[in-house]
């Protein structure tokens, strides 16, 4: 074989070779121009992921010295006594508005609660007591304590957990459970917040 054919042969190899690494790039380019990648694999520089799940609306955070107020089982509390007593103490501020004494709302909820003692107390008889915290004049403060009282035993009564006879008593601030004010005399308002209260007292020994 001449040294001219030879040449000719390699030549033509390298021609080959060339066209088939051309092919082979236009197809590679050709997948990248038609590749559609979904939406959501890739981040973009710069963008900024979006996170998922509920997010907080501001007023669902409760407020720093807010006092939450329980509702519910939470707002009852029931405290057996030595001396012939079972008293069933509700939060007032679970059943009425600030300065007021109709029952609110979402009442229900806490006083639904009282029923099954109720029940259990069978005929023993029984009182509903208001009270306050010391804000205000004592005059207004036995006013208010006896409203709530008395809204809080009608609506018993219309369910006949209790009997009309049912005695009311108003002591307004003159009961407090907890102190309305801190040893530095500042306002306590976690302590009269425990003050605002209506119990309804059943005499087991009667």
């Amino acid at each position: 074989m001449t040294a001219r054919r030879v040449a000719v042969i390699a030549a033509g190899i390298l021609a080959c070779a060339a066209t088939a690494a051309t092919a082979q790039t236009d197809e590679q380019l050709e997948r990248i121009r038609n590749w559609n990648p979904k939406v959501g694999e890739i981040q973009k520089p710069g963008e900024i992921q979006v996170p998922k799940g509920t997010i907080q609306t501001p007023g669902e955070i409760q407020k720093p010295g807010e006092i939450q107020v329980p509702r519910g089982i939470q707002a009852v509390r029931v405290v057996d006594s030595e001396r012939c007593e079972r008293r069933l103490s509700v939060g007032a501020d679970a059943l009425f508005a600030f300065d007021q004494w109709t029952l609110g709302p979402d009442a229900e909820e806490t006083l639904v609660v009282l029923l099954p003692e109720l029940e259990k107390a069978g005929t023993h008889p029984v009182s509903i007591e208001g009270h306050t915290d010391a804000k205000g004049t004592d005059a207004y403060n036995d006013a208010l304590s006896e409203k709530r009282a008395k809204a809080v035993k009608q609506w018993l009564v219309a369910r006949k957990a209790v009997p009309e006879g049912a005695k009311v008593v108003a002591y307004g601030e003159k009961k407090p459970i907890a102190p309305n004010t801190k040893p530095d005399g500042s306002d306590d308002p976690e302590g009269r917040q425990r003050n605002r209260r209506v119990e309804v007292v059943v005499d087991t020994c009667g």
